[in-house]
Protein backbone atom coordinates (compact mmCIF):
# COMPACT_ATOMS: atom_id res chain seq x y z
CA UNK A 1 0.00 0.00 0.00
CA UNK A 2 2.61 2.45 1.18
CA UNK A 3 4.40 2.08 -2.65
CA UNK A 4 1.23 2.40 -4.33
CA UNK A 5 0.95 5.95 -2.57
CA UNK A 6 4.28 6.65 -3.17
CA UNK A 7 4.10 6.47 -6.63
CA UNK A 8 0.28 7.62 -6.85
CA UNK A 9 2.09 10.74 -5.20
CA UNK A 10 4.98 10.76 -7.42
CA UNK A 11 2.43 10.38 -10.70
CA UNK A 12 0.55 13.38 -9.38
CA UNK A 13 3.28 15.75 -8.94
CA UNK A 14 4.80 14.61 -12.97
CA UNK A 15 1.25 15.13 -14.27
CA UNK A 16 0.99 18.42 -12.33
CA UNK A 17 4.65 19.66 -13.52
CA UNK A 18 4.10 18.95 -17.19
CA UNK A 19 1.12 21.09 -16.92
CA UNK A 20 2.91 24.02 -15.47
CA UNK A 21 5.50 23.73 -18.23
CA UNK A 22 3.46 23.61 -20.92
CA UNK A 23 1.58 26.63 -19.95
CA UNK A 24 4.30 28.43 -19.09
CA UNK A 25 5.95 27.70 -22.79
CA UNK A 26 3.05 28.06 -24.96
CA UNK A 27 3.85 25.13 -27.30
CA UNK A 28 6.48 23.30 -26.54
CA UNK A 29 7.93 19.42 -27.92
CA UNK A 30 7.71 16.39 -25.42
CA UNK A 31 11.61 16.91 -25.82
CA UNK A 32 11.67 19.99 -24.04
CA UNK A 33 9.41 19.25 -21.87
CA UNK A 34 11.40 16.39 -20.53
CA UNK A 35 14.32 18.41 -20.59
CA UNK A 36 12.80 20.78 -18.36
CA UNK A 37 11.29 18.43 -15.97
CA UNK A 38 14.34 16.26 -15.90
CA UNK A 39 12.12 13.11 -16.51
CA UNK A 40 12.56 10.39 -18.85
CA UNK A 41 11.44 10.75 -22.70
CA UNK A 42 8.80 7.83 -21.82
CA UNK A 43 7.35 9.09 -18.81
CA UNK A 44 6.84 12.51 -20.29
CA UNK A 45 5.24 10.58 -23.58
CA UNK A 46 3.14 8.90 -21.31
CA UNK A 47 1.94 11.20 -19.33
CA UNK A 48 1.15 14.09 -22.00
CA UNK A 49 -1.03 11.43 -24.01
CA UNK A 50 -2.90 10.92 -20.90
CA UNK A 51 -3.42 14.57 -20.41
CA UNK A 52 -3.81 15.39 -24.13
CA UNK A 53 -6.71 12.63 -24.13
CA UNK A 54 -8.38 14.60 -20.70
CA UNK A 55 -8.75 17.35 -22.68
CA UNK A 56 -5.91 19.04 -20.70
CA UNK A 57 -3.64 19.33 -23.24
CA UNK A 58 -3.67 19.79 -27.24
CA UNK A 59 -1.07 18.46 -30.04
CA UNK A 60 0.10 20.36 -33.22
CA UNK A 61 1.98 18.45 -35.56
CA UNK A 62 4.87 20.50 -37.11
CA UNK A 63 5.28 20.32 -41.03
CA UNK A 64 8.88 18.81 -41.26
CA UNK A 65 9.51 20.15 -44.95
CA UNK A 66 12.35 18.39 -47.30
CA UNK A 67 15.24 19.08 -44.79
CA UNK A 68 13.74 17.84 -41.51
CA UNK A 69 14.95 14.26 -41.64
CA UNK A 70 13.59 11.01 -41.00
CA UNK A 71 10.87 10.12 -38.39
CA UNK A 72 7.42 11.79 -37.53
CA UNK A 73 7.13 15.21 -37.82
CA UNK A 74 7.25 16.56 -34.32
CA UNK A 75 4.24 17.67 -31.81
CA UNK A 76 3.92 21.02 -29.88
CA UNK A 77 1.90 20.70 -26.65
CA UNK A 78 0.01 23.84 -25.39
CA UNK A 79 -2.75 23.80 -23.24
CA UNK A 80 -6.35 23.47 -24.78
CA UNK A 81 -8.13 26.89 -24.27
CA UNK A 82 -11.64 25.42 -23.75
CA UNK A 83 -10.75 22.60 -21.45
CA UNK A 84 -12.03 25.26 -18.64
CA UNK A 85 -12.84 28.65 -17.64
CA UNK A 86 -12.06 30.81 -15.10
CA UNK A 87 -14.08 33.93 -13.61
CA UNK A 88 -11.67 36.58 -12.26
CA UNK A 89 -13.09 39.41 -10.21
CA UNK A 90 -11.17 42.31 -8.80
CA UNK A 91 -12.45 44.17 -6.34
CA UNK A 92 -11.33 47.69 -5.66
CA UNK A 93 -12.88 50.85 -4.13
CA UNK A 94 -15.71 51.84 -5.29
CA UNK A 95 -16.18 48.97 -8.79
CA UNK A 96 -16.06 45.53 -8.95
CA UNK A 97 -14.40 44.08 -12.57
CA UNK A 98 -15.54 40.88 -13.89
CA UNK A 99 -13.51 38.95 -15.87
CA UNK A 100 -13.32 35.14 -17.65
CA UNK A 101 -10.25 33.89 -19.22
CA UNK A 102 -10.36 30.13 -21.04
CA UNK A 103 -7.31 27.75 -20.00
CA UNK A 104 -5.08 29.13 -21.80
CA UNK A 105 -5.29 32.81 -20.10
CA UNK A 106 -7.40 34.38 -22.66
CA UNK A 107 -9.98 37.39 -21.81
CA UNK A 108 -13.16 36.59 -23.60
CA UNK A 109 -15.43 38.84 -21.92
CA UNK A 110 -15.00 41.39 -19.16
CA UNK A 111 -16.90 44.01 -17.43
CA UNK A 112 -16.68 46.39 -14.88
CA UNK A 113 -19.64 47.58 -12.27
CA UNK A 114 -19.21 50.86 -10.11
CA UNK A 115 -20.48 50.00 -6.87
CA UNK A 116 -20.31 51.94 -3.33
CA UNK A 117 -19.24 49.43 -1.09
CA UNK A 118 -18.78 51.88 1.44
CA UNK A 119 -22.62 51.82 1.63
CA UNK A 120 -24.03 48.69 1.24
CA UNK A 121 -25.34 46.05 3.29
CA UNK A 122 -24.25 42.39 3.58
CA UNK A 123 -26.90 40.97 1.81
CA UNK A 124 -27.21 43.82 -1.08
CA UNK A 125 -23.57 43.07 -1.73
CA UNK A 126 -24.23 39.05 -2.13
CA UNK A 127 -27.07 39.76 -4.02
CA UNK A 128 -25.09 42.68 -6.62
CA UNK A 129 -21.91 40.58 -6.99
CA UNK A 130 -23.55 37.60 -7.65
CA UNK A 131 -25.77 39.48 -10.71
CA UNK A 132 -22.70 41.03 -11.99
CA UNK A 133 -20.81 37.43 -12.38
CA UNK A 134 -23.99 36.11 -13.71
CA UNK A 135 -24.73 38.69 -16.57
CA UNK A 136 -20.68 38.67 -17.51
CA UNK A 137 -20.77 34.67 -17.50
CA UNK A 138 -24.66 34.71 -19.69
CA UNK A 139 -22.81 37.18 -22.16
CA UNK A 140 -20.10 34.91 -22.69
CA UNK A 141 -21.96 31.78 -23.91
CA UNK A 142 -20.58 29.06 -22.05
CA UNK A 143 -21.94 26.89 -20.57
CA UNK A 144 -21.69 26.02 -16.94
CA UNK A 145 -20.01 22.91 -16.70
CA UNK A 146 -17.07 24.57 -18.92
CA UNK A 147 -16.69 27.03 -15.35
CA UNK A 148 -13.74 25.21 -13.32
CA UNK A 149 -12.58 27.86 -11.04
CA UNK A 150 -13.22 31.29 -9.48
CA UNK A 151 -10.52 33.83 -7.98
CA UNK A 152 -11.07 37.14 -6.10
CA UNK A 153 -8.14 39.64 -5.60
CA UNK A 154 -9.35 41.91 -3.53
CA UNK A 155 -7.74 45.23 -1.49
CA UNK A 156 -7.56 44.05 2.33
CA UNK A 157 -6.80 41.20 4.34
CA UNK A 158 -8.43 37.84 3.66
CA UNK A 159 -8.43 34.56 6.58
CA UNK A 160 -5.22 32.56 5.54
CA UNK A 161 -7.54 30.06 3.72
CA UNK A 162 -8.64 32.79 1.36
CA UNK A 163 -12.21 32.70 1.94
CA UNK A 164 -13.45 35.48 3.68
CA UNK A 165 -12.68 39.16 3.24
CA UNK A 166 -11.92 40.24 7.00
CA UNK A 167 -11.44 43.65 6.52
CA UNK A 168 -10.76 46.44 3.84
CA UNK A 169 -10.57 49.98 2.74
CA UNK A 170 -13.02 49.28 0.73
CA UNK A 171 -16.38 48.80 3.08
CA UNK A 172 -17.06 49.27 6.90
CA UNK A 173 -18.25 45.23 6.49
CA UNK A 174 -15.97 42.89 8.14
CA UNK A 175 -15.61 38.79 7.60
CA UNK A 176 -17.08 39.07 4.73
CA UNK A 177 -17.92 34.87 3.15
CA UNK A 178 -17.38 35.52 -0.74
CA UNK A 179 -15.89 32.34 -0.99
CA UNK A 180 -19.09 31.00 0.89
CA UNK A 181 -21.48 33.13 -1.30
CA UNK A 182 -20.49 32.27 -4.57
CA UNK A 183 -19.07 28.76 -4.25
CA UNK A 184 -23.23 28.34 -3.65
CA UNK A 185 -24.67 30.09 -6.16
CA UNK A 186 -22.38 28.48 -8.95
CA UNK A 187 -20.66 25.51 -7.61
CA UNK A 188 -16.96 25.41 -7.98
CA UNK A 189 -14.18 26.25 -5.80
CA UNK A 190 -13.28 30.36 -5.08
CA UNK A 191 -10.71 31.60 -3.53
CA UNK A 192 -9.57 35.36 -2.46
CA UNK A 193 -6.06 36.72 -2.57
CA UNK A 194 -4.95 40.12 -1.33
CA UNK A 195 -4.14 42.29 -4.49
CA UNK A 196 -0.34 42.72 -2.99
CA UNK A 197 -0.17 39.45 -2.98
CA UNK A 198 -0.85 38.72 -6.70
CA UNK A 199 1.06 41.64 -7.72
CA UNK A 200 4.16 39.49 -6.24
CA UNK A 201 2.68 36.41 -8.20
CA UNK A 202 2.20 38.09 -11.40
CA UNK A 203 5.92 39.69 -11.61
CA UNK A 204 7.18 36.23 -10.59
CA UNK A 205 5.21 34.88 -13.61
CA UNK A 206 6.17 37.71 -15.88
CA UNK A 207 10.04 37.35 -14.97
CA UNK A 208 11.14 34.33 -12.90
CA UNK A 209 14.90 35.77 -13.27
CA UNK A 210 14.49 38.70 -11.76
CA UNK A 211 11.67 38.38 -9.59
CA UNK A 212 13.11 34.55 -8.64
CA UNK A 213 13.29 33.59 -4.36
CA UNK A 214 13.22 36.86 -2.72
CA UNK A 215 11.76 40.10 -3.25
CA UNK A 216 8.77 42.26 -2.43
CA UNK A 217 6.18 44.32 -4.66
CA UNK A 218 5.00 47.41 -2.67
CA UNK A 219 1.76 48.98 -3.52
CA UNK A 220 1.81 52.96 -3.06
CA UNK A 221 -1.51 53.75 -4.03
CA UNK A 222 -4.26 54.95 -1.60
CA UNK A 223 -3.06 52.54 0.68
CA UNK A 224 0.46 50.84 1.33
CA UNK A 225 0.73 47.16 0.98
CA UNK A 226 3.33 44.56 0.49
CA UNK A 227 3.44 41.06 -1.64
CA UNK A 228 6.74 39.68 0.01
CA UNK A 229 8.61 37.05 -1.97
CA UNK A 230 10.74 34.65 0.25
CA UNK A 231 12.75 31.66 -0.88
CA UNK A 232 10.32 31.39 -3.67
CA UNK A 233 6.94 31.45 -1.84
CA UNK A 234 4.44 34.15 -0.38
CA UNK A 235 4.66 35.27 2.84
CA UNK A 236 1.44 35.66 4.94
CA UNK A 237 0.80 35.92 8.34
CA UNK A 238 -0.48 32.70 10.29
CA UNK A 239 -4.23 33.78 10.46
CA UNK A 240 -4.56 36.27 7.47
CA UNK A 241 -3.22 37.29 4.35
CA UNK A 242 -0.53 39.90 3.72
CA UNK A 243 2.35 41.60 5.65
CA UNK A 244 0.65 44.56 6.48
CA UNK A 245 3.96 46.32 5.60
CA UNK A 246 1.53 49.78 5.51
CA UNK A 247 0.90 49.35 9.09
CA UNK A 248 3.96 48.92 10.51
CA UNK A 249 4.82 51.72 13.19
CA UNK A 250 7.04 54.47 11.67
CA UNK A 251 6.81 56.93 14.48
CA UNK A 252 5.52 56.86 17.51
CA UNK A 253 1.96 58.75 17.83
CA UNK A 254 2.44 60.26 14.20
CA UNK A 255 0.27 61.04 12.03
CA UNK A 256 -3.22 59.51 11.81
CA UNK A 257 -4.07 56.42 9.64
CA UNK A 258 -7.01 55.54 8.21
CA UNK A 259 -6.85 52.00 10.08
CA UNK A 260 -7.84 53.92 13.03
CA UNK A 261 -4.10 54.02 14.58
CA UNK A 262 -1.08 56.68 14.48
CA UNK A 263 2.29 56.61 13.19
CA UNK A 264 1.85 54.14 10.49
CA UNK A 265 4.06 53.96 7.12
CA UNK A 266 1.21 54.64 5.29
CA UNK A 267 -0.23 57.43 7.44
CA UNK A 268 2.82 59.21 5.72
CA UNK A 269 3.39 57.51 2.58
CA UNK A 270 -0.15 56.57 1.19
CA UNK A 271 -2.14 58.97 -1.28
CA UNK A 272 -4.31 60.52 1.52
CA UNK A 273 -1.36 61.45 3.40
CA UNK A 274 0.21 63.36 0.81
CA UNK A 275 -2.86 64.95 0.32
CA UNK A 276 -2.70 65.86 3.80
CA UNK A 277 0.49 67.09 3.80
CA UNK A 278 0.68 68.90 0.96
CA UNK A 279 -2.83 70.60 2.33
CA UNK A 280 -1.28 71.84 5.61
CA UNK A 281 -3.90 70.24 7.29
CA UNK A 282 -2.83 68.68 11.15
CA UNK A 283 -1.31 65.09 10.91
CA UNK A 284 -4.61 64.16 12.97
CA UNK A 285 -6.85 65.46 10.09
CA UNK A 286 -9.29 62.01 9.22
CA UNK A 287 -7.60 60.34 5.95
CA UNK A 288 -9.46 61.27 2.89
CA UNK A 289 -11.86 58.44 1.54
CA UNK A 290 -10.47 58.57 -2.08
CA UNK A 291 -7.63 60.43 -3.71
CA UNK A 292 -7.94 60.97 -7.74
CA UNK A 293 -4.00 59.72 -8.64
CA UNK A 294 -3.99 63.47 -10.99
CA UNK A 295 -3.80 64.98 -7.39
CA UNK A 296 -0.50 62.69 -6.78
CA UNK A 297 0.71 63.77 -10.28
CA UNK A 298 -0.10 67.45 -9.55
CA UNK A 299 1.86 67.55 -6.50
CA UNK A 300 4.55 65.67 -8.02
CA UNK A 301 4.63 68.41 -10.60
CA UNK A 302 5.01 71.19 -7.81
CA UNK A 303 7.71 69.21 -6.18
CA UNK A 304 9.81 69.23 -9.40
CA UNK A 305 9.27 72.68 -10.20
CA UNK A 306 10.93 73.35 -6.61
CA UNK A 307 8.30 73.55 -4.64
CA UNK A 308 9.20 73.40 -1.10
CA UNK A 309 6.34 71.65 0.90
CA UNK A 310 5.55 69.38 -1.85
CA UNK A 311 9.91 67.74 -1.96
CA UNK A 312 9.13 67.66 1.92
CA UNK A 313 6.00 65.92 1.54
CA UNK A 314 7.44 63.22 -0.75
CA UNK A 315 10.35 63.32 1.49
CA UNK A 316 8.60 62.34 4.07
CA UNK A 317 6.91 59.55 2.54
CA UNK A 318 10.09 58.00 1.14
CA UNK A 319 11.43 57.65 4.82
CA UNK A 320 8.77 56.34 6.08
CA UNK A 321 9.22 54.02 3.49
CA UNK A 322 12.98 53.13 4.00
CA UNK A 323 12.25 52.64 7.56
CA UNK A 324 9.92 49.67 6.71
CA UNK A 325 12.52 48.24 4.55
CA UNK A 326 15.54 49.11 7.04
CA UNK A 327 13.42 46.83 9.68
CA UNK A 328 12.32 44.36 7.31
CA UNK A 329 15.93 43.58 5.73
CA UNK A 330 17.33 43.80 9.18
CA UNK A 331 15.46 40.71 9.91
CA UNK A 332 16.12 38.66 6.60
CA UNK A 333 18.68 40.16 4.74
CA UNK A 334 17.94 43.00 1.68
CA UNK A 335 16.39 42.06 -1.85
CA UNK A 336 14.99 43.26 -5.23
CA UNK A 337 12.06 45.84 -4.45
CA UNK A 338 9.40 46.66 -6.83
CA UNK A 339 7.24 49.86 -6.49
CA UNK A 340 3.91 49.49 -8.24
CA UNK A 341 0.64 51.70 -8.73
CA UNK A 342 0.07 55.28 -9.00
CA UNK A 343 2.75 57.03 -6.37
CA UNK A 344 5.14 55.02 -8.07
CA UNK A 345 5.13 57.55 -10.61
CA UNK A 346 6.16 60.23 -7.88
CA UNK A 347 9.12 57.57 -6.37
CA UNK A 348 11.84 60.11 -7.91
CA UNK A 349 11.37 62.35 -4.93
CA UNK A 350 10.39 59.69 -2.59
CA UNK A 351 14.17 57.89 -3.54
CA UNK A 352 16.88 60.18 -2.16
CA UNK A 353 15.01 60.05 1.61
CA UNK A 354 14.36 56.62 1.11
CA UNK A 355 18.07 55.60 0.59
CA UNK A 356 19.40 57.87 2.91
CA UNK A 357 17.31 55.66 5.52
CA UNK A 358 18.36 52.60 4.74
CA UNK A 359 22.46 53.94 4.43
CA UNK A 360 21.80 55.14 8.15
CA UNK A 361 20.18 51.83 9.32
CA UNK A 362 21.45 48.73 10.25
CA UNK A 363 20.47 47.51 7.43
CA UNK A 364 23.09 50.08 5.64
CA UNK A 365 24.20 47.56 2.45
CA UNK A 366 20.33 47.31 1.12
CA UNK A 367 21.20 51.38 0.28
CA UNK A 368 21.66 50.04 -2.92
CA UNK A 369 18.90 47.50 -3.45
CA UNK A 370 17.65 47.66 -7.09
CA UNK A 371 14.03 48.99 -7.44
CA UNK A 372 11.52 48.56 -10.47
CA UNK A 373 8.04 51.04 -11.32
CA UNK A 374 5.20 49.95 -12.22
CA UNK A 375 2.61 52.85 -12.44
CA UNK A 376 -0.15 50.54 -13.35
CA UNK A 377 -1.16 47.67 -10.06
CA UNK A 378 -4.58 46.75 -12.43
CA UNK A 379 -2.95 44.73 -14.95
CA UNK A 380 -0.95 43.27 -12.53
CA UNK A 381 -3.46 42.15 -10.20
CA UNK A 382 -5.32 40.34 -12.66
CA UNK A 383 -2.77 38.63 -14.07
CA UNK A 384 -2.00 37.32 -10.92
CA UNK A 385 -6.28 36.18 -10.34
CA UNK A 386 -5.54 34.69 -13.47
CA UNK A 387 -2.56 32.38 -12.56
CA UNK A 388 -4.20 31.62 -9.53
CA UNK A 389 -7.27 30.37 -10.85
CA UNK A 390 -5.74 28.67 -13.56
CA UNK A 391 -2.93 26.85 -11.50
CA UNK A 392 -5.56 25.61 -9.32
CA UNK A 393 -7.83 24.35 -12.07
CA UNK A 394 -4.05 22.46 -12.81
CA UNK A 395 -3.60 20.91 -9.94
CA UNK A 396 -6.99 19.93 -9.58
CA UNK A 397 -6.49 18.04 -12.75
CA UNK A 398 -2.96 16.63 -11.65
CA UNK A 399 -4.93 15.12 -8.16
CA UNK A 400 -7.19 12.77 -10.99
CA UNK A 401 -3.72 10.57 -11.71
CA UNK A 402 -5.99 7.74 -10.02
CA UNK A 403 -8.61 8.16 -12.41
CA UNK A 404 -6.37 8.26 -15.09
CA UNK A 405 -4.83 5.22 -13.97
CA UNK A 406 -7.81 3.11 -14.07
CA UNK A 407 -9.20 3.78 -17.52
CA UNK A 408 -5.50 3.38 -18.44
Amino acid sequence: MTLILRSDDMRRRNRLRIIQIVRRGGEISRGEIAQAAALSPATVSTISSELIAEGVLIARSAETGGNAGRGRPSAGLSVNPQFRHAVLIILKIGAVNVAIVDYAGTVIARQQFDLDMANVTMEAFRVTLITEIRQTWDASGLAAEQLGRISIGVQGTTDIAGLKLLRSPMTPLTDIPLASWLETEFGVPVRLANDCDLIARALNWRDPERYSDNFAAILLAHGVGMGLFLRGQIINGTRSSGTEFGHMLHQTGGALCRCGSNGCIEADAGDYAIMRRFSGKPVSAKPQSHVEPREISDIAEAARSGDRLARDTFASAGRALGSGLAGIFALVDPFRVAFVGHGAAAFDLMEPALREVLKNSNASAASNIPIDLYVDEIPLVFEGCGIDALSEIDATQADRVGESMRNA
